[in-house]
């Protein structure tokens, strides 16, 4: 069984088009390592979800995932920190790079 990877990254405030893209193109790369890839854009699929009502359905499927991939982005983002936050609680793995996942 794959495990699940939650991408997570800054979305609010950025551009629609080049933000999904931004994780579409990170899904792929993740898909190709080998997991089955939780796309927060796609789990909200709306650009004008309400921000508290957005982050209650990232949060609530970040916990069924296995590992959080933090794009570089997520430095900017108070969403993806408050994700890296409840992936340390849960004690999954969290992946910074490719280059980490063997």
């Amino acid at each position: 069984m794959n495990q699940t990877i939650y991408i997570a990254g800054k979305v609010t405030g950025e551009l629609p088009e080049p933000t999904t893209d931004k994780f579409k193109k990170k899904q792929i790369e993740l898909e190709g390592k080998g997991f089955d890839v939780v796309n927060p854009i796609e789990v909200v699929n709306n650009v004008n979800e309400n921000w508290h009502t957005a982050m209650e359905m990232c949060l609530q499927a970040l916990e069924s995932c296995d590992a959080i991939f933090m794009l570089p982005c997520y430095i900017e983002s108070k969403g993806a920190k408050i994700e890296l936050k409840t992936a340390k609680e849960m004690g999954i793995q969290i992946y910074y790079n490719l280059e980490e996942i063997i």
